[in-house]
């Protein structure tokens, strides 16, 4: 017989793209248990991406002590918790702190193999979110499982007049950033649209959304002067999203918008390639060399970055 669940718990720690991807298993938790009470732990830095999901009804905070943490979920007493991190931090965190604990495979030896020696194990792709949503599946009893938009919750007026594509042209590692000079190229090939350009607030971001827009007239850069609530809704009311392998592009996703990804070093069996009908992915698929990495690399092992440089849009 399968528990009452009243409080549950979910731990993702980081980072941005990744807690995105949990939204369609907050979802799928209130469908099945609308009077259930689910909190979110996770780091204070990522609180507004959470408040744009009203399917939370607290966010709990990882404090700089892990044991203060470990009590706050301690004091909390819940019926399941729901770990998709699966890291030391988050099974610290949860191990014997509720009768119900399950973890999501995260398959990183797999990862290895196809990495290092070019071993497929991961064949049969399941995406990330799904595997967010597998470990619960015997306390919600569903049957299928497809992607859903998220309900997310913002301000939707339209701020910026006109009909515009959204491009977020950087990403957190080299590896998986398409080259701003082909940016460029395309978006002076294509006069006739209008471009935003979103990034965070970093140096990085900054520099290569600030040589796009040095080198084209039909931008308007909006990096690093948007909230996240600010970003949802420039996206939401753009005709689509060109992006990288990044987080962005899972929000994009979540609010329903097709988008056009752009696959460097990192390959469909990892999980992360857009998964609405519309969406498209650009990609060299040829490469033996790919992937080089799961996560992303700070330059080409190779020399040549074929798999960005080999792709036009």
């Amino acid at each position: 017989m399968l528990p009452r669940l009243k409080k549950i718990l979910v731990i993702r720690l980081s980072s941005f793209g990744d807690i995105v991807l949990s939204f369609p298993l907050l979802k799928k938790i209130k469908e099945k248990l609308p009077e259930c009470e689910v909190h979110f732990l996770t780091k204070k830095n990522y609180e507004d991406v959470l408040l744009l999901n009203p399917d939370i009804d607290k966010i709990i905070f990882n404090d700089d002590r892990l044991s203060d943490t470990r009590k706050k979920v301690t004091d909390e007493s819940y019926d399941l918790i729901i770990d998709i991190h699966k890291n030391f931090r988050s099974i610290y965190l949860s191990a014997f702190n509720s009768k119900n604990v399950v973890r999501y495979k995260k398959e990183n030896f797999k990862k290895f193999l196809f990495v290092k020696f070019k071993i497929n194990f991961l064949k049969e792709v399941t995406p990330v979110w799904k595997k967010y949503i597998l470990p619960v599946k015997r306390f919600l009893n569903f049957d299928k499982l497809n992607f859903e938009v998220s309900e997310l919750t913002f301000d939707r007026t339209k701020s910026i007049e006109g009909k515009y594509t959204v491009i977020a042209p950087a990403s957190r590692h080299f590896t998986k950033t398409y080259p701003a000079e082909k940016f460029i190229q395309y978006i002076n090939n294509n006069t006739g649209t209008r471009f935003v350009l979103v990034g965070d607030n970093s140096k990085k971001e900054k520099l290569i959304c600030s040589e796009i827009e040095r080198s084209c007239k039909n931008v308007l850069n909006l990096c690093g002067k948007l909230t996240i609530n600010n970003l949802a809704e420039v996206i939401y009311n753009s005709s689509h999203l060109i992006c990288n392998d990044s987080a962005v592009l899972h929000l994009a996703e979540a609010l329903g918008k097709k988008v056009i990804a752009i696959f460097g070093s990192t390959v469909r069996e990892f999980g992360f390639f857009p998964q609405l009908e519309g969406s498209e992915v650009y990609e060299n698929e040829g490469l033996v060399c790919r992937p080089c990495t799961h996560i992303g690399r700070g330059s080409c092992p190779k020399g040549h970055f074929k798999c960005m440089m080999g792709i036009e849009i």
